[in-house]
């Protein structure tokens, strides 16, 4: 009876680890990012030299900070090379948001002031700010490795700070850990944008 017992537990065991493994190949090569259009209005022509803008609300302040900065590296880098070939945005900005600046100051960890991301803009000609943030992460426990990160993406007209378009997006870890390629994030956000006539 007891090795009965052991064998389904076994076998139990195996189904699960079998189901991961399927799970996180799924997740990491065919799930689609999930996409929420929060605001879209239809551009009259494509968006070009706008200034891309990271706001970092969590990256600074989470105990998951130094995971979160690894998704810098392999998203939202990325995404800004390729939004730059389209010729959608012409330089990267980071900021940290209004929320990571004060609890950063409140931990005595910063004492300066953020840069006026409107006032470069218009400074430098981007008649568009398109910006990015982090606004939700989730974590393993014991690991803290990424389980997902929520982004927020928002386009705006600089000379009047008017939001255009606005979108929300969740990319998902598979099972075993490792957040997915950045090309099929990529890809989905643009699919998005050429269908308000944001990019060619």
């Amino acid at each position: 009876m007891k090795g009965k017992i052991q064998g389904i537990i076994g076998l139990l065991i195996i189904g699960f680890l079998v189901f991961g493994a399927i799970k996180s190949i799924y997740n990491r090569n065919f799930a689609d990012p999930e996409f929420r259009i929060l605001k879209s209005a239809q551009i009259s022509s494509p968006i070009k030299n706008a200034l891309f803008w990271h706001e970092e609300e969590l990256e600074k302040t989470s105990t998951i900070n130094s995971k979160l900065s690894a998704e810098e590296s392999f998203f939202i880098d990325p995404l800004y090379d390729d939004l730059k070939t389209t010729g959608m945005v012409i330089e990267q900005i980071r900021t940290m948001s209004e929320k990571a600046t004060k609890e950063m100051i409140a931990l005595d960890a910063y004492r300066g002031t953020e840069p006026d991301v409107w006032e470069i803009a218009k400074k430098n000609g981007n008649p568009y700010i398109f910006k990015i943030i982090i606004t939700g992460a989730t974590a393993k426990e014991r690991t803290k490795d990424l389980e997902s990160v929520k982004y927020l993406f928002s386009l705006y007209d600089t000379s009047i700070k008017s939001l255009l378009w606005e979108a929300e997006s969740t990319r998902v870890a598979g099972f075993f850990g490792g957040m997915p390629e950045s090309e099929k994030s990529i890809s989905a956000l643009k699919k998005y944008l050429k269908e308000s006539k944001i990019i060619e």
